[in-house]
């Protein structure tokens, strides 16, 4: 049964682009963390960068966090999508909705480690580094926070999904397979400081940072007819 009112749903299939434009306005323009401080930078550079840009990066971070609160309509949308596909409340919805919670814990504590950098920027250089070291390592390489949303999105659209009037396109199911798999190479940033597999590289950084742009840029186009036909 569908119902006549569709407005949180819509307010869901947009919010994924908000949450990109919002975390985009933290990390691009106020921090200016694209690309990432290097992680072959020296402890005072760090530190450098922190006292320098104090106000830009405080605010980065809240800007950040804040974005935290744009993802639960359109994950809670994608997890009753997930029931729609399975037409019950089975395995892939739960294991949507347990990714789902990882992926918001992640996207609030990464910025909070880069905040408590800048929050006291007077502190030993190797404090400063310490803590952007745990948001840099958290943003990057944890992705087995939110890896398997991809995969779920994969399964549902190429597996589960019928090939006639079905609630996710094909091509979103491949977009979402083949970011799953080239996002798993980033797990590498945790053994190299330079190189195409740190993470400031073009494996470690450039490739996934595109990849989730044009993920959450796509999600309008695929959840608002979502939204009108199935809901």
């Amino acid at each position: 049964m569908q119902s006549s009112n569709k407005t949180w749903e819509y307010v869901g299939a947009w919010s994924g682009l908000a949450y990109l434009m919002l975390f985009g306005l933290g990390w691009l323009i106020l921090a200016q963390f694209f690309p990432p401080i290097s992680p072959a930078a020296s402890p005072e550079q760090v530190a450098h960068i922190f006292v320098e840009r104090r106000i830009p990066l405080m605010l980065a971070c809240v800007a950040m966090m804040l974005s935290t609160i744009l993802l639960f309509p359109c994950l809670a949308l994608m997890i009753l999508i997930a029931q729609k596909i399975e037409q019950r409340v089975g395995m892939l919805t739960v294991m949507m909705a347990l990714t789902s919670v990882t992926y918001l814990v992640m996207n609030f504590y990464v910025p909070l480690f880069w905040s408590a950098a800048a929050f006291r920027a007077d502190r030993a250089p190797e404090i400063i580094q310490l803590m952007s070291d745990l948001g840099y390592l958290q943003f990057m390489g944890g992705i087995p926070m939110f890896f398997m949303i991809w995969v779920f999105c994969a399964y549902g659209a190429l597996v589960l999904c019928p090939r006639e009037n079905p609630i996710i396109p094909r091509w979103f199911g491949y977009l979402s397979l083949w970011t799953a798999i080239l996002y798993i190479p980033e797990l590498l940033i945790y053994f190299f400081k330079v190189g195409p597999f740190a993470w400031d590289g073009i494996i470690g950084f450039w490739i996934p940072a595109i990849l989730f742009i044009v993920f959450f840029l796509a999600t309008p186009f695929v959840l608002v007819p979502a939204v009108k036909r199935h809901f």
